[in-house]
């Protein structure tokens, strides 16, 4: 069936969503239904499976439409990460949006395992599968990164500590707005340095991540600390959890102590935290940077798969 409001089934798709260990927090209402307040345009169009009256699998779609000319993509595109469907009924999902008025669905950011990358198409649907975007994996249990990298990092907690006592606090109800309006300004100070606003700079963008932080906190997958230096805050780290995984999303950092590597203690505090809460991955999430491989990440490649109507390609 076709949802056309999404919060009409924020309750089931939230207990479809806790029930799916392999989905990440791309999927979750918590992000995608900010995502839709914020940037959502044209026609949402949702695709619901249900078995015995229970929701069994949700792909959040919808279709931009110009003129003669229809595009299908998920709810959340461009900022997440990772997109997919919760659930795993994928010819059950093609086989409704082969009966939508679309000529094009990219579906984008699609992990190795999603099963959207390996149902068979229903008659009068053709398809192109690529390789997008790498994200690097960290697995946890072992060593993390080579020893002169954990001596770097030994090295610069302690001149960090020479100046003031150094203290990584974890967000709460409490302090989540203080740690919010932190990151703004920090990550704001690195950008600005090289004459460029940041992707956090506008309102929008802003509001959205206020309402997802709050929505991930009060779900217990909120991953944010920050660190203080006497009573300064100095770096943030935003991410999350959900499956046995953390996600690192974005951090911020003042760039007056770069020389001391902040922005690497930050990620250094949650790597380790993941590690002593029992998660087995850090992903590092889209893009190549050098730093995540230092860590010891490896990388896994997203997938796209773009499925047109046979007249229409």
């Amino acid at each position: 069936m076709i949802v056309t409001d999404l919060s009409s089934i924020e309750s089931e798709w939230l207990d479809l969503y806790r029930r799916s260990p392999t989905a990440t927090p791309f999927q979750s209402p918590a992000w995608l239904l900010p995502w839709w307040r914020a940037y959502g345009s044209d026609e949402p169009c949702a695709i619901a499976v249900r078995k015995n009256d229970a929701l069994t699998s949700l792909a959040p779609l919808y279709v931009l439409r110009d003129d003669d000319e229809s595009l299908g993509m998920f709810v959340g595109s461009g900022i997440s990460d990772y997109l997919d469907m919760l659930g795993d009924d994928a010819e059950a999902v093609l086989a409704e949006l082969a009966g939508i008025d679309c000529q094009l669905w990219d579906l984008q950011q699609l992990r190795p395992s999603s099963p959207l990358l390996t149902a068979a198409l229903p008659e009068g649907l053709s398809d192109a599968v690529m390789e997008q975007e790498p994200c690097p994996i960290l697995a946890l249990g072992g060593e993390l990164g080579s020893t002169h990298f954990r001596k770097k990092i030994r090295y610069y907690r302690r001149a960090l500590e020479r100046d003031a006592p150094v203290v990584v606090e974890e967000a709460t109800s409490a302090n989540l707005d203080a740690l919010l309006a932190a990151l703004f300004e920090l990550h704001a100070a690195r950008w600005e340095r090289r004459g460029l606003p940041g992707v956090l700079a506008d309102d929008t963008v802003r509001q959205f991540h206020h309402e997802v932080a709050r929505g991930m906190l009060a779900e217990g997958e909120l991953r944010m600390y920050a660190t203080r230096v006497g009573e300064r805050i100095v770096a943030v780290f935003y991410g999350f959890a959900h499956g046995g995984s953390v996600y690192y999303y974005l951090s911020g950092y003042d760039p007056e102590l770069e020389k001391l590597s902040i922005g690497t203690l930050i990620v250094a505090h949650a790597v380790e935290q993941a590690a002593r809460d029992g998660a087995t991955t850090f992903d590092f999430l889209r893009g190549a940077e050098e730093y995540k491989y230092a860590w010891g990440a490896v990388d896994r490649m997203n997938m796209r798969r773009q499925v047109f109507k046979n007249d229409e390609r």
